[in-house]
């Protein structure tokens, strides 16, 4: 007998052990807490707004009525109890579990895009040597850049100081011309 307890035991603590109970323990948990959240935002919100809409009708108050209750001779006190139907609860009930799941399909279609969302950016996100290189891409790709604007300058300077030197070549050239002439015509004059 001693030996079935020692087995019995030791096979309840594996299965303690597990990861799996340990998971399920706190989704437990937390769904309680999160069934509380939920049940709240049906009760407090989105039931009173569908009575507002309903014009301040309560399902809860629908019931099929079988047997009137008995009242004693001074009308307050229940001599024998209603017999009644109440399926206003109970479609007060379901319309409870619908906005809640509802309510869950919501939270969960916002947290599973969020997820997503995360999960694109951590997808998409460099890894340090990644963006080290990238950085060091988009230097060159600068210095690159200055480099040819540089020589670009460098060739429209020298392009402007030749023309500039083609330019006071031809007016030296048509000063010693004009000298030329004019040393022509004095002599001429002279003559």
């Amino acid at each position: 007998m001693k030996e079935g307890k020692t087995k019995l035991f030791s096979e309840f603590k594996k299965f303690i052990a597990r990861g799996n109970v340990v998971d399920l323990a706190v989704a437990m948990v937390v769904g309680a807490a999160f069934n509380k959240i939920v049940s709240q935002l049906v009760d407090s919100f989105i039931t009173p707004l569908i009575g507002i809409i309903l014009g301040g009708f309560s399902l809860d108050d629908m019931k099929y009525v079988y047997k009137e209750a008995v009242l004693d001779t001074d009308g307050i006190t229940v001599l024998e109890a209603e017999i009644s139907f109440t399926y206003g609860a109970f479609i007060q009930t379901v319309i409870d579990f619908l906005l809640i799941a509802l309510t869950v399909f919501i939270v969960v279609k916002l947290y599973n895009a969020l997820k997503k969302h995360i999960e694109e950016e951590y997808i998409n996100a460099l890894s340090p040597e990644e963006e080290l290189a990238k950085q060091k891409a988009e230097e060159e790709r600068i210095a690159k850049e200055q480099a040819e604007k540089a020589e670009r300058e460098a060739k429209e300077q020298a392009e402007i100081e030749r023309k500039n030197a083609e330019a006071q070549a031809q007016r030296e050239y048509f000063m010693k011309q004009q000298e030329l002439l004019t040393e022509i015509r004095d002599s001429l004059q002279t003559k």
